[in-house]
């Protein structure tokens, strides 16, 4: 459900953005929105059932007027009289993902045992955008479980070279090995 509200409202800012050749602007307001406004306290502000809608659209309109499009600030509201504040972060996430795209970045999802050096990162990058065509945005985790090697997940494509992945597969072999006794 989050997902669908998410792309729904997502790919409506897009699209408006994109005719009219503002996604760079649209880009740089989300990031402002979801470093300078967008936490807790402000999606409480908003949900609260006592706090009238025309205060809250009131509190949006004056602290985001000056700073973000016309467009985006009425997506907010309009979220707002929808009842779906809820669903802000992840729309603006959903929307930066387009973007992503549009430019022609994808995110990658890189899990090591330990921390990477800077030159196995480049290593990774430059092999990860060779092989997508794509400019790679890495987002890297330490996951112990792994045992030893590398997970990556790009999109709903994944890449499991770890020694925890390598074992899984094997057991797996094993299991499906018929073993006669005769």
């Amino acid at each position: 459900m989050v997902e669908l509200i998410a792309k729904r409202y997502g790919s409506a800012i897009f699209q408006l953005a994109e005719e009219k050749d503002a996604v760079n602007d649209l880009q740089k307001d989300i990031l402002l929105i979801q470093e300078s406004f967008l936490d807790k306290e402000l999606i409480e502000f908003l949900s609260h059932p006592k706090i009238p809608l025309s205060d809250k659209i009131k509190m949006l309109e004056e602290a985001l007027s000056e700073r973000v499009g016309q467009d985006l600030l009425g997506l907010l509201v309009l979220i707002l009289k929808k009842n779906r504040q809820h669903y802000i972060s992840e729309i603006l996430a959903e929307v930066l993902e387009m973007i992503d795209t549009y430019q022609g970045k994808v995110k990658a999802y890189i899990k090591s045992v330990d921390e990477l050096s800077t030159e196995k990162k480049k290593q990774i990058i430059d092999q990860l955008e060779k092989s997508t065509d794509k400019k790679i945005i890495p987002e890297y985790r330490i996951d112990k479980t792994l045992i030893g090697g590398l997970f990556i997940r790009i999109g709903d494509r994944v890449i499991d070279n770890s020694i925890k992945g390598h074992m899984h597969s094997m057991s797996k072999k094993l299991l499906e090995t018929k073993i006669n006794f005769s």
